[in-house]
């Protein structure tokens, strides 16, 4: 089943719609706020500037309120030709002078603001619901002073607002028109940035598409520096590709060359003592047999050896290993295999140390190192395994009494298949090949030396990582 998979365009496209939707609706409800002050205060103003001219011409003559209505203010007032006004003239005592009688609460805004008494300049806002409309009240009180007398009188104008209402939604109208365009035009270019960003993938994965499957070469696609690390990672894993195939295909073709010779000695010496008619030449005929099986055999373990040799040293990490605890264990697993060729195995560690490497790896190296010393040893010999400290270095030692190895062969031994015109032990000229692999891995240094008095003496040098005792 196919996972999920999540697409960054969608991802940025919706991110962007939400952050452009939070912007947006925070705008507008500001322009709103904004839009609604400034109608308001635009329209105070104008019935403010009504009141001014009532107040203004109203004296006080002879003790009586003299109240001049000016048309002026009534045309300031039409100047919002959709809304309705009232007005009043009361004094102090609450008597109406002029105008409508049940205007509401003029004469309590008064009282909220006393301040208002002792300065005419100062005005009283309020709104309230007259006549089921809502209306915009204001109330301006002037004291009017004469020689040997002074009133105090309230001038009340109110108008409804259905023109400011419409002032704050024709801004509020404009603010949203200009956010929408702003919106989409916003959007637009987000997307066409998003596409821009987004091309260099597209342009990788065309350069991969197009690619055939044997065509491991790096990639040289201009991409932006964020995804150049994504480059690089694709170009190493396709070199490791590349490496891991030719290694395929290296192995296939040697195994092939390995294996053909013995299966055809194999069938050549198995159609001869089918043949034959001397029981004794059948008899040896069958041992070779044996003998070229028993290479055969050796030839395809230690191919899948290191097929799976080179798996682990690719895929497993590294963790402490006792390295004196291993070495004995696989001279254990050998001595009966040994002594069948009359060849004793002798350990002479005395220390106990550790060493970080993978287990199976090392068992393995050591392994075909000690083999190899058993096959090339005399009978009645031993091959003398030791482990000790040097300095900052584990050594780890394979002594054997064999004919050695001369200093021509030692140039050529760790290659793989090699065998030596001078040897004629059978082998399959994989184990040392396998051996010196797993040693460099672990950053070991794999040596000979030529054993006293005669023999081969292979040294295997770690650096020194746990505690040794």
């Amino acid at each position: 089943m196919r996972a999920k998979t999540s697409s960054i365009r969608r991802q940025l496209l919706i991110m962007t719609l939400i952050v452009l939707t939070v912007i947006n609706g925070v705008a507008i409800w500001t322009a709103d706020l904004y839009a609604n002050r400034a109608a308001k205060l635009s329209y105070d103003r104008l019935i403010h500037g009504a009141a001014l001219q009532i107040a203004e011409n109203i004296n006080l003559l002879d003790h009586k309120v003299m109240v001049d209505l000016p048309v002026s203010a009534f045309e300031t007032l039409a100047l919002a030709p959709e809304d309705r006004a009232y007005y009043s003239v009361t004094s102090e005592k609450g008597i109406l002078l002029t105008g409508y009688e049940d205007l509401p609460n003029a004469s309590h805004a008064v009282k909220k603001d006393r301040s208002s008494q002792e300065n005419s300049a100062e005005p009283v806002y309020f709104d309230s619901v007259y006549r089921g409309e809502d209306v915009r009240f204001i109330t301006l009180t002037k004291r009017l002073i004469e020689s040997d007398n002074s009133e105090v009188v309230h001038v009340t104008i109110g108008q409804t607002i259905l023109a400011r209402k419409q002032l704050a939604d024709e801004m509020g109208g404009l603010v949203i028109q200009f956010l929408i365009t702003f919106f989409c035009i916003t959007l637009g270019l987000l997307m066409f940035g998003i596409w821009r960003v987004l091309r260099p993938l597209k342009s990788l994965r065309r350069a991969i598409e197009q690619r055939s499957s044997t065509e491991l070469t790096p990639l040289n696609t201009d991409v932006p520096s964020e995804i150049r690390p994504l480059l690089e990672t694709v170009n190493f894993f396709m070199s490791q590709l590349n490496m891991t195939l030719e290694r395929l295909k290296r192995f296939t073709s040697e195994a092939a060359h390995q294996l053909r010779t013995p299966l055809a000695g194999v069938n050549l010496q198995a159609q001869n003592a089918l043949v034959e008619q001397d029981e004794f030449k059948r008899q040896q005929q069958l041992r070779d047999i044996i003998k070229s099986s028993e290479l055969l055999t050796d030839t395809v373990n230690h191919l899948l050896e290191e097929a799976t040799l080179t798996h682990r040293m690719r895929s497993q990490a590294f963790h402490p290993v006792q390295l004196d605890v291993l070495t004995k264990d696989v001279c254990r697993s050998l001595v009966v295999w040994a002594l069948e060729s009359e060849v004793e195995i002798e350990y002479l560690g005395q220390i106990s140390a550790s060493c970080l490497g993978d287990d199976v790896a090392l068992t393995q190296m050591l392994r075909n190192i000690i083999e190899n010393a058993v096959k090339y040893s005399p009978k009645q010999s031993v091959v003398q395994v030791n482990l000790y400290r040097e300095q900052e270095l584990l050594c780890l030692t394979v002594a054997d009494h064999g004919n050695g190895i001369s200093d021509e062969d030692k140039q050529h031994v760790f290659e793989r298949f090699y065998r030596s015109k001078h040897n004629h032990t059978v082998g399959t000229g994989i184990g040392l090949s396998i051996a010196k692999e797993v040693a460099e891995h672990h950053g070991a240094r794999l040596m000979l030396a030529d054993n006293q008095p005669h023999g081969l003496l292979i040294e295997v040098l770690f650096e020194a990582n746990g505690e040794t005792v």
